[in-house]
């Protein structure tokens, strides 16, 4: 993704909201995504933490046979109504970090936002691979803490007020660079290594965006506060 194309993507984010909020497919980590899912037609997915179903839509729209799961009974009640006339969709309870399909079931898994949230993201993460077929795809989404999020989460813990996502009593401190290691260590190759957006955190005033800091992206996607990779099962 070049310098133009992110910008895009970040303006598109700010302009665009619907009913769903954060939980649409218009967010950043879903934009990163959406540019390197190519054609899903035929093809068996698994979006586990999927939510309210939001991005779910969005991937039968591209033609997958779609898996949705969540650990939240509530949200997949309300996956279940959002998506009940959509064909070739199964909806269902399941925990990440015990997927409960057998070994190379799936063509592309697709986690978002979820891993940093369980007790045992490397569990999570080994799990994702199992099920994704050999020469299948696995596309993870985190918040990078080698980023200026990182930061804000430090200066809250030495001032006493320990950073925390509302309805979230698990929020790890994951990496970029330590999740394309541990993928290698999983015997994947890693096709996509991407990360966009710079912010600049002032307690007490809303987070504002730093866009000179998305260039060169070489090096910036290093230190995004949203990241994305994509690795092949070999």
């Amino acid at each position: 993704m070049n310098d133009s194309t992110a910008k895009d993507l970040y303006d598109k984010w700010h302009n665009q909201i619907d009913e769903f909020g954060e939980d649409n497919y218009n967010s950043p980590w879903h934009l990163m995504v959406r540019q390197y899912l190519g054609d899903l037609s035929g093809l068996k997915v698994l979006e586990i933490g999927c939510g309210r179903g939001g991005f779910s839509k969005y991937l039968l729209e591209c033609g997958a046979d779609l898996v949705a799961a969540d650990f939240s009974d509530a949200a997949i009640e309300i996956t279940k109504g959002f998506l009940q006339n959509w064909p070739r969709c199964e909806v269902m309870v399941a925990d990440i970090q015990n997927i409960p399909f057998p070994d190379n079931t799936f063509d592309c898994v697709i986690s978002l936002e979820t891993l940093e949230h369980i007790p045992d993201p490397d569990r999570g993460l080994a799990e994702l691979v199992r099920v994704t077929k050999a020469g299948g795809r696995t596309m993870v989404t985190t918040p990078n803490y080698l980023s200026s999020l990182g930061v804000l989460r430090v200066y809250r813990e030495l001032t006493g007020r320990p950073f925390t996502e509302v309805g979230q009593p698990i929020n790890h401190p994951l990496k970029l660079i330590d999740r394309v290691l541990k993928l290698k260590q999983l015997k994947c190759r890693i096709d996509v290594i991407d990360g966009v957006g710079h912010y600049l955190y002032v307690p007490g005033t809303p987070s504002r965006r730093i866009k000179w800091l998305d260039r060169p992206r070489a090096i910036s996607k290093w230190f995004a506060v949203h990241s994305l990779t994509v690795a092949t099962k070999l």
